[in-house]
């Protein structure tokens, strides 16, 4: 079996392989050879953090581009400002720990802008351009072109779960990864985001995944495709509605 790492442009070889265990490599092509036999064009991927969603997202893209017009949308892009989720106060029922209160994390419908992903989905699935401001873009010159003409549309981030997922052109991936590997992760990519250290990403933890135990993972059976990120960055099957991993 072959295993990227992340951050790795040259693979390294394991000569251990596992039933349902597949290089990310090897899933992306699978999973866009079916959107493509099937007119899949729109690709949702939701899940837990650190499970590898943006990775997969961009090996999907990197594929897809041999055919086509290809589209990534960032839920990211479309999160309220964190100042202002964070000064706000909601409350969930935990089902270990009963009722619960705290910040805003983008496991609610309430922390994104989803007006905004809907017109673009929209205007894309009826064809017409978009031009996409990031929430990073400093100016015009950073604006992306969405193609109306995408083969494949891919839209990442755990609030997909809150989209409309049209099953007849579209397919579901739900991924995950247990917490060590999850805080692991997210220590490791700290500069990328608003947690500055590794005891911040810890505090955080608790919170952020109660909300999500309630808020997206009960979504995980709406999803068609759910697979788990290993250690390696290699990938296992946990379920496969629709046949994708069959000749893997």
């Amino acid at each position: 079996m072959l295993v990227f790492n992340r951050g790795s442009a040259s693979p390294k070889s394991n000569t251990m392989r596992h039933k349902n265990n597949y290089t990310a490599e090897e899933i992306a092509d699978k999973i866009i050879r079916f959107s493509l036999s099937r007119s899949r064009r729109f690709i949702f991927i939701s899940g837990n953090g650190g499970a590898g969603k943006t990775e997969l997202s961009t090996m999907l893209s990197q594929r897809a581009q041999q055919h086509g017009h290809t589209n990534i949308i960032d839920m990211d892009d479309f999160v309220v400002d964190t100042a202002l989720r964070s000064s706000a106060t909601v409350t969930w029922n935990d089902p270990e720990k009963g009722p619960q209160s705290g910040r805003y994390t983008t496991a609610f419908p309430a922390a994104y802008f989803l007006p905004s992903v809907k017109a673009i989905l929209y205007n894309i699935e009826k064809g017409s351009n978009y031009y996409h401001w990031p929430k990073k873009a400093s100016n015009g010159a950073d604006c992306r072109l969405l193609h109306g003409d995408a083969i494949v549309t891919i839209i990442d981030g755990s609030g997909t779960v809150f989209l409309n997922r049209n099953p007849t052109n579209s397919l579901s991936i739900f991924m995950q990864c247990n917490k060590e590997l999850e805080i692991a992760r997210r220590i490791a990519r700290k500069r990328f985001s608003n947690e500055q250290d590794a005891g911040e990403v810890r505090k955080q933890f608790a919170e952020r995944t109660s909300q999500y135990k309630v808020m997206i993972h009960p979504h995980i059976t709406e999803y068609a495709l759910v697979l788990e990120s290993m250690a390696d960055y290699s990938i296992n099957v946990s379920r496969d509605d629709v046949g994708i991993s069959d000749s893997l």
